[in-house]
């Protein structure tokens, strides 16, 4: 009966723990700006075209901070991964859900 019991908590912990995963949201911080979802992996840049400060991966969420550059077809957003939610950098708009 003990054995049972043990088994029974066991399960109840894992299919608690996955419920806690999945119901969290993809988000970066709670900082102005509407959440983006990215939809491959990104490079998050300096500024449009500039250096690599990080590598964002696809499906996480994007804070964007309501900062855009264009010129023609090339636009990029400004704000933070939810990896990286203390790093504010640019990514090309085509790679996010926003």
């Amino acid at each position: 009966m003990k054995r049972r019991i043990l088994h029974v908590m066991a399960a109840m912990t894992v299919v608690l723990a996955g419920s806690a995963v999945v119901a969290a949201p993809a988000s970066a911080s709670d900082a102005p700006g509407s959440i983006c979802t990215l939809t491959e992996n990104t490079w998050l840049r300096s500024s449009p075209h500039g250096s690599v400060l990080r590598t964002l991966t696809a499906g996480r969420g994007f804070r964007y901070h309501w900062h855009g550059w264009a010129e023609d077809d090339d636009v990029w957003i400004y704000g933070h991964g939810a990896e990286y939610p203390d790093i504010d950098g640019w990514v090309p708009r085509r790679n996010t859900t926003c």
